[in-house]
């Protein structure tokens, strides 16, 4: 019987944000939410800085994103679940309040007690899966409404909570009145005694009941539910583990990833589940795993690939041909904001990702993967991966963007330092005190050959600094230019900054590199002027050319930073204001390969 293997031999360091490993080209990245204490009317208008746990759908022509939100800490009291849409995924609307806190009546409480155990308490919703699509194009939304009295005996995904609550997306957007898909009765709540919410067959609406009835018949997405109901032995008769994502193999078996590197199989499309077994050649720990079929026809593992589940960087994808046999161990994200806010249990880097489950796909055609997830459980992202997955790039290439985002043009954009097509240009802005914007090309393995860039500085604004670089597989960098606050460009040249030339807002640059990797030189060309400079770095070949607006972001997180047990004051001053404009305007960017020179 076919197992579940990750045959690499490829390791990710994570003393570099992305793992140094190599770049899956062309993934776009764009921050959903900032989260911000002091300026909520930046974010989300509410304030809260615990943002985690994001779910994805495709309907109606949008987008929708549902996650949780906690005022600082993990699992506190109060909490709800937000929604947001997108037609783009790119440009997310404000968020609505799809599952709002509510008070409710414990005294059929079943669960461990403590004294801090109420009478009446405020819920704390949890999902482990956020939406369900029926064969009627009905979209649901869901949540489960969890109790949380003593954060040492209890959470809202411990078993003992409510019940799973449910309602109907409209294709406007807007939510019907909310009911209980499942009352938890084993942790004590039936329809008799829970008035939160009634229950889902006394909707009057005939296509919501049938949604909800058809969702209760699918065995692979009720599932999904294991973790918070898991003492239901009529859903549930075998054990499961903790956050199911699931895909149906090559053979016709489906296959589910938890946290932990668990795997289980089913042979009756979802209906019944071997346990969950240790599969150790998944690199991972308490983060979650994403599994999908892709429109290739081939498959995809994306997860965090280490053992340290307070570090939890880069997100990373294996690729395979059968659902069972993955290979080649790439980055899907590069960059990573620090840690701005303090909060219990906050892990680190980008995490929890979760893409469009197999049972809402409405587009087997779609040429990415569409990956949500959240940045150290405050900040909000998603990534619009290319099908297929690859790291090489083209051996020549000129980028423009009068039809948008070209293939091949990796983008990390944060609220606060988008990323954009505007008027023909790449605009790259950044106000943004912890963060920055890059775009990345691949340059498909480059020995020797050239590399234009054409843009224009309209500002830089410290602590911005524009900054172009070429790079190996590994991050190495090779060539690096900076263009300063002091209208000054610089070169990086055997271990010092050296003034090169002078740039003035708004003016046409031209920068040309046509490096040498056998002889470890290139040949650089800003405008008029001209310098032959040696490597910065030992490499086997050329990579990305990379433009960001830092060298790097202030503050990073590290392996000695630690989310688990963080303060509730602020960590990082000055986070919830923007700082001044740094901004850059590109026109096009060109690549080739060439033969080399000489190779003495």
């Amino acid at each position: 019987m076919n197992r579940v293997q990750v045959h690499d031999t490829l390791r990710a360091d994570h003393r570099f944000q992305d793992g140094a490993l190599p770049h899956v080209c062309g993934v776009r990245s764009f921050q959903i939410l900032r989260a911000n204490r002091a300026h909520p009317e930046y974010a989300d208008g509410l304030g809260w800085t615990y943002n985690h746990a994001p779910m994805l759908v495709y309907a109606y022509d949008w987008y929708f994103c549902e996650y949780l939100s906690n005022p600082v800490d993990e699992h506190e009291v109060p909490g709800h679940t937000l929604l947001t849409r997108s037609r783009d995924g790119i440009e997310w609307e404000s968020p609505q309040i799809a599952f709002p806190e509510v008070e409710a009546d414990t005294t059929p409480y079943r669960g461990p007690k403590s004294p801090l155990l109420e009478k009446t308490m405020l819920t704390v919703p949890h999902q482990r899966m956020g939406f369900y699509l029926d064969h009627a194009g009905v979209l649901l939304v869901l949540s489960f409404y969890g109790i949380v009295h003593d954060r040492h005996m209890s959470m809202p995904c411990d078993g003992w909570g409510i019940g799973r609550a449910v309602r109907r997306v409209f294709p406007d957007g807007h939510l019907g009145d909310i009911y209980f898909l499942i009352f938890n009765e084993p942790a004590g709540f039936t329809r008799e005694n829970t008035h939160l919410f009634p229950h889902y067959s006394q909707s009057g609406d005939p296509e919501f009941i049938q949604a909800c009835e058809e969702l209760l018949h699918n065995g692979a997405a009720m599932r999904q539910m294991y973790e918070e109901q898991r003492f239901d032995r009529s859903l549930f008769p075998n054990a499961g583990a903790e956050a199911l994502s699931y895909y149906t193999a090559r053979d016709g078996r489906m296959v589910g990833m938890y946290k932990k590197s668990l795997v289980s199989y089913s042979d009756d499309q979802g209906q019944t589940w071997t346990d969950p077994e240790k599969h150790m050649s998944i690199h991972t720990w308490s983060g979650k795993v994403w599994g999908q079929k892709t429109s290739d026809g081939r498959y995809a593992l994306l997860y965090n690939p280490t053992f340290d589940g307070q570090h939890r960087w880069p997100i990373a994808a294996v690729t395979g041909e059968d659902g069972y046999a993955f290979h080649h161990l790439a980055a899907i994200t590069q960059d990573m904001s620090p840690q701005r806010y303090g909060g219990l249990d906050k892990n680190l880097g980008p995490q929890y990702m979760r893409g469009i489950a197999e049972c809402n796909v409405t587009r087997p055609d779609d040429p990415e993967i569409h990956l949500v997830y959240s940045n150290n459980k405050e900040d909000i992202w998603i990534s619009h991966i290319p099908v297929p997955l690859n790291t090489q790039g083209a051996a020549e290439g000129s980028m423009t963007w009068e039809h948008g985002f070209p293939d091949g043009l990796g983008v990390y954009s944060p609220v606060w330092a988008p990323v954009r097509i505007r008027n023909d240009e790449l605009v790259l802005q950044d106000r943004d005190p912890y963060d920055r914007a890059t775009v990345e090309v691949a340059l498909g393995d480059m020995l020797t050959g050239q590399v234009r860039a054409d843009f224009r500085v309209m500002s830089v604004a410290e602590p911005g600094c524009i900054t172009m670089e070429l790079q190996d597989p590994a991050g190495r960098v090779v060539f690096r230019l900076f263009l300063k606050s002091n209208h000054t460009v610089y070169l990086l040249h055997d271990g010092r900054t050296e003034p090169f030339a002078q740039w003035a807002p708004g003016e046409d640059l031209h920068l040309l590199i046509e490096p040498d990797t056998a002889c470890g030189r290139m040949r650089v060309r800003f405008g008029d002027l001209e310098k032959t400079l040696m490597y910065n770095a030992s490499v086997n070949s050329l990579a990305r050319f990379f433009i960001a607006t830092k060298v790097r972001i202030p503050g990073l997180s590290t392996l000695d930073s630690c989310g688990k047990y963080g303060r509730r004051e602020d960590i990082l001053p000055a986070c919830d204001l923007p700082a001044g404009l740094t901004e850059v305007r590109i026109q096009s960017i060109c690549w080739k390969h060439t033969e080399p020179v000489s190779d003495t």
